[in-house]
């Protein structure tokens, strides 16, 4: 069944305009269709009443909650192509709550400000429509993008850096997945293709961020995001 994040009102449901054309026009929905729609957290069951204007009418609530039990927060630098699209999507399909996007030192992309505004707004469509696909109920939060001093700001319970100079041994990340508590926030650091330089580990460890190894082998900016978050929702979802 197709899900849709709206608003729903006095037992109606209302839905952004592209959404609208989304199930009208590519759905091509009917009367009597239903739906799920997201409100608030909440998941409701509707079905379509009628067209010209589009009514959407709230059957019931559905007691559904596909969340982890804690908030990740994937700190990102910004990387090539529609790599960065990519690990926006799997990331949102693997439960994270908010994503920081990071400007380094070997960062090779570089937003300039009138291209800016146009990539959040595209970043975060990728985000919605990855939120609906794998039924989700929250949209991840998308923050703009930052430098590595902006680290000490991120409210995180459990902070990580993952660093190629630590590969070898998973030891420590394990360790520290494995002490993720309910409710917790945790803060899980990705670096650029061409890795982090020493000047910037020990900023984020300055910062609070625990140096950890994803392996013995060096993965590419996307790899190592997508790994880290599989780890860590793979024991939240244990629990």
């Amino acid at each position: 069944m197709q899900r849709y994040f709206g608003r729903v009102f006095e037992k109606q449901a209302i839905l952004e305009e592209d959404d609208v054309f989304h199930l009208t026009r590519v759905m091509r929905a009917k009367p009597k269709d239903r739906i799920e729609v997201v409100s608030d957290g909440i998941v409701y069951l509707c079905e379509i009443r009628a067209f010209k204007p589009l009514e959407i009418a709230v059957i019931k609530k559905l007691n559904e909650n596909n969340e982890l039990d804690a908030k990740v927060i994937l700190i990102a630098s910004l990387i090539k192509g529609d790599k960065m699209d990519f690990v926006l999507q799997k990331a949102t399909e693997l439960g994270v709550g908010e994503i920081v996007l990071l400007q380094t030192e070997r960062t090779v992309v570089r937003l300039r400000n009138d291209d800016r505004d146009v990539k959040m707004i595209r970043f975060n469509r990728i985000l919605k429509e990855a939120a609906e696909q794998s039924k989700r109920t929250q949209i991840p939060i998308l923050h703009r993008v930052v430098d590595l001093h902006h680290l000490r700001k991120i409210d995180a319970d459990i902070k990580m850096i993952a660093y190629e100079g630590m590969e070898g041994s998973t030891e420590a990340f394990n360790k520290i997945v494995h002490s993720i508590k309910k409710g917790q926030k945790v803060a899980i650091l990705i670096g650029p293709e061409g890795g982090f330089s020493e000047e910037e580990v020990e900023i984020a460890k300055k910062a609070g961020y625990k140096k950890v190894g994803l392996g013995r082998r060096i993965l590419r900016a996307e790899t190592a995001s997508l790994y880290a978050l599989s780890v860590i929702a793979d024991f939240l979802e244990r629990k």
